[in-house]
């Protein structure tokens, strides 16, 4: 009699607990807003303006796509003016952002940037120091091959402060 009653009891909790994954609140989880680094939202649809940040979403998706909007983007004025504390900003947002890959001295050799099997650009380089702002802006905005993109991690003006100290730090060379 004991052992029935167990038996019928362990099958209740085995029931109870499978049935109990059909309600609702097995979804909690899964339907919460993702909180992911360097994630945007889902990108407007086509047509859309951007509201601030003059910036479209979605990027071109082809290589021809991106460098000509690159070369696009080359036409844009840096709004924010080279000053001191422009670039002090900018040092410090490199340090946080860049310094890991491209290194103290902007070479590319930052400790995470010496693992890549193509090392990140050398920022002293006449490639990179020949290139419009607008053009840098772009590439800071939208990442560029193994670059990923900081648009979510550095604001607009952010991104300016630190074009400002690429070209104070690594543009005398």
């Amino acid at each position: 009699m004991i052992r029935t009653q167990q038996v019928i009891a362990i099958l209740i909790i085995v029931f109870a607990s499978t049935a109990s994954w059909g309600f609702p609140w097995n979804q909690d989880m899964v339907d919460q807003p993702s909180a992911k680094p360097q994630e945007t939202q889902a990108p407007p649809g086509p047509g859309s303006i951007p509201i601030k940040g003059g910036e479209t979403l979605p990027a071109p998706t082809t290589l021809t796509g991106m460098t000509d909007a690159k070369d696009d983007a080359a036409s844009l004025e840096n709004p924010v003016a080279m000053s001191q504390q422009s670039v002090g900003q900018g040092k410090k947002l490199y340090d946080i952002n860049c310094l890991i890959c491209h290194g103290a001295s902007g070479e590319g050799d930052g400790t995470v940037g010496v693992k890549f099997s193509v090392s990140p650009a050398n920022l002293n380089d006449a490639y990179t120091q020949d290139q419009a702002d607008g053009s840098i802006f772009f590439t800071l905005t939208r990442g560029r091959g193994a670059m990923p993109y900081y648009r979510d991690a550095l604001n607009h003006e952010e991104r300016w402060h630190v074009i400002n100290y690429l070209r104070a730090e690594f543009g005398s060379e």
